[in-house]
Parts: C-alpha cells; sequence; structure tokens
C-alpha cells in the first residue's frame, strides 16, 4: 500500500502501541521504521529538512493539545461561515504551488496523531456546549482529507463516529481515493472536492488527480450514499479563465445531480506575503504570484476587489443556469462582494452559518435536524 513513496517511518514511542500505529505499520510492513524517544529533540533536528523530502517521510505522535479548532478565518476584516476544523493531520503528500503550508508549519514531515479519541471527545462536548446548532466540521484545514486516508483508516472511523449526531462531516480532498470508504446512504457525511480547469490541475496541483477521476469520484461516492461537496478555491486569473472555468462548470453539473451537492464555495487566490519567497523558490515556472496583487483587509495578498468581482460574477452566474438551489457562498470575502455578485449579503458571520443550516434543513430533510429558528444561539428574526 506505499502508493505514497515513503522512505522512512518516525514512530513516537509514546503512541507505539495505539490503535492507529499499529494499523499504519501493517500497512507499510516494508519500510524502514525509527523510533523517536524525545520528539521536542526530534522536531528541532529536522528543522531546514527540504518539503520534498518531507513528503517522503512519515511521523506518527500524538497532539498534546486540542485538536477540534474554528476555522482560522479573519472574521472582522471578512465574512466568516464559523466552521471547525479537526487537525489530526498535518502536511500533505501531493504539491501544488499555491499551498499555503509549504511556509506554515512547524513540522516538515506528513504528521498523523493517533489520538483520535480526543478529537471525538472534543466535538461531543461542543455540541453539548449548543445543542440547537449544526455543527460543520471538516478535516481539510492542514492536510487533503483523503490523501492518506487509504493508509489510515481515519475517514471511516470518524464518518462511522458522526452517524446519527447532528453535525455534519466533511471530507476534502484532491484525490479520488472513495473506494475505501463505508457506504453512507442517508449520513451526514460530506465528500467535497477542489476544483480548478484541468490546465491549471496539471500545470499547478502535481501529484493531485486530473479532474476526469475527481469528478468520476464525485459520481461514485454521490451511489455511495454520500452528500457531495465543492470548492472553487483557489480561483486563479489565468490565460482564458472565463472559458476555463465554463467548461469545468458543464463537465462537473454533468458528473453528478444539484440535489447531491450540499454547498459550492467560492474563493479567490490569496496569500501571506511571506509565502511568495517559498513559491518561486520551488515553483519557478509557475506566474499565479506575478499578476497585481494588493494586500488584504487581513494582509493576505489578494486580486483587486473589482477583478475578484468579475470572476466571480462569471462562476456564480454560470453555476445558477442550471443549478438554482445549490448553496453557493464566498469563502472569505467582505460584503461588498457578496452584494456585487449576489445582490444580497449576509448580515453577520452568525447569519451566514444560520442560511447554511436552514439550506441544509429545507434540501436534506431526512437528515432530522432541528429547525434553524429552534437554535439555541441564535433566531431568524435576530438576523
Amino acid at each position: 500500500m506505499n502508493r505514497w513513496n515513503f522512505e522512512r517511518i518516525y514512530l513516537d514511542t509514546e503512541v507505539e502501541n495505539t490503535p492507529l500505529a499499529r494499523r499504519i505499520l501493517g500497512n507499510l510492513p516494508g519500510v524502514p521504521c525509527a523510533k523517536v524517544e524525545d520528539s521536542t529533540k526530534f522536531l528541532e533536528n529536522s528543522k531546514g529538512i527540504s518539503p520534498a523530502l518531507a513528503k517522503r517521510r512519515l511521523w506518527i505522535t500524538r497532539f498534546k493539545g486540542p485538536l477540534v479548532k474554528r476555522c482560522p478565518g479573519t472574521e472582522r476584516s471578512y465574512l466568516c461561515c464559523r466552521y471547525y476544523v479537526i487537525n489530526s493531520q498535518l502536511n500533505c503528500p501531493m504539491e501544488c504551488s499555491y499551498c499555503v503550508l509549504q511556509n506554515y508549519l512547524d513540522s516538515p514531515f506528513l504528521t498523523i496523531y493517533t489520538n483520535l479519541d480526543a478529537a471525538e471527545r472534543e466535538m461531543e462536548n461542543l455540541m453539548l456546549s449548543q445543542p440547537g446548532r449544526l455543527f460543520r466540521i471538516g478535516t481539510g484545514e492542514l492536510t487533503d482529507s483523503l490523501a492518506l486516508d487509504p493508509l489510515t483508516g481515519t475517514g471511516r472511523e470518524l464518518i462511522d463516529w458522526c452517524r446519527g449526531r447532528k453535525m455534519i462531516l466533511e471530507l476534502k480532498t484532491k484525490t479520488d481515493f472513495v473506494e475505501h470508504l463505508p457506504p453512507s446512504p442517508g449520513g451526514n457525511a460530506v465528500v467535497s472536492w477542489s476544483l480548478n480547469p484541468e490546465e491549471v490541475i496539471r500545470e499547478e496541483e502535481f501529484g493531485a488527480a486530473s479532474l476526469e477521476a475527481r469528478l468520476k469520484a464525485a459520481g461514485a461516492a454521490h451511489l455511495n450514499g454520500y452528500r457531495i461537496g465543492f470548492h472553487f478555491d483557489p480561483i486563479l486569473h489565468v490565460q482564458d479563465w472565463e472559458k476555463k472555468y465554463r467548461a469545468l462548470i458543464q463537465r462537473l453539473q454533468s458528473a453528478v445531480p444539484e440535489e447531491a451537492v450540499m454547498w459550492i464555495s467560492l474563493g479567490s487566490f490569496r496569500f501571506p506575503p511571506a509565502l511568495k519567497k517559498a513559491l518561486h523558490r520551488r515553483f519557478p515556472r509557475t506566474a499565479i504570484a506575478s499578476g497585481e496583487l494588493v494586500p488584504g483587509l487581513d494582509g493576505k495578498k489578494r486580486y483587486f476587489r473589482p477583478l475578484r468581482t468579475k470572476m466571480y460574477r462569471s462562476i456564480y452566474s454560470q453555476i445558477r443556469e442550471r443549478w438554482e438551489k445549490v448553496f453557493v457562498y464566498f469563502c472569505m470575502e467582505n460584503k461588498t462582494v457578496w452584494e456585487e455578485v449576489t445582490g444580497f449579503s449576509p448580515r453577520s458571520n452568525e447569519h451566514l452559518d444560520y442560511l447554511f443550516h436552514e439550506s441544509i434543513f429545507r434540501r436534506f430533510p431526512d437528515l432530522s435536524l432541528c429547525k434553524p429558528e429552534e437554535r439555541g444561539y441564535e433566531t431568524s428574526e435576530s438576523l
């Protein structure tokens, strides 16, 4: 099962007897494994290793802090949907030129935390703290949700744990690894795909599945009982972008029916200024950061708002030509952009969260959710 070409495993001795560690080692029988007694010293000595080499090394350990956190959106500057993330893994075996992880993580290695039971307890406590709220929680913030899942099986464990609970679990990916997932008829798990035109995938998303493979996997997941999501993020201002994204949307809408799709997000290319140096060093042929970009309200480099609005308006209208009911939202955009593209803007982060709940309650009644207005922390009248 060493489809990831791992050259070495580093195993924290604190977790060597955990079920997840044993499962991983059993799935990689031919890969040399070095046991680590002092994880702090080990990580300190590993600084400076090249990202390409680090992606062929697997570090198995436990996380000693909270694993479930609020998505790190910049709420004061842009509308944030109040999403939560499970950081049970760090890093990704794929090589997307624009990926912020290459300039963000403390550990250079592909890292798997074995204490998934701690995340489950944290989610349980979170839901108990606001029993009327529909929490949307995903695993794809600091990694690809499914890139290592055939090896770890954590996706199956989370899907089984979340089944029947009043929450939505999202597994976000650029792979086509869905064949190992359990059937989920009427379940509350969403498998979602980050999408870009095929030319962008080929030139900027190295090691990721092709567009055709992703859409085929989405169709297979739908037939296996999963709700589906899509993320146009980052939208890139490439040559003939409008034509390329139109072709992408046409292929997407032919691959799965609208009634299977829980949401679609739109987000333009943005990055912290420090990433540009790493991007040019590791991907000297890319031109994605060479355009006219300006500091946003959160300090990240972004396209000018008129250009963002133009791209969003085109893509949004193309989606709406055939799909009128699917929930479409913008990731980390301000109210002005919402209004310029859709003629409407959520009034607050809480309002946006409420709109998610209302759409899911209305379009997927088999989930047996509480009515949005019955939530314990906000009501439709007060929005």
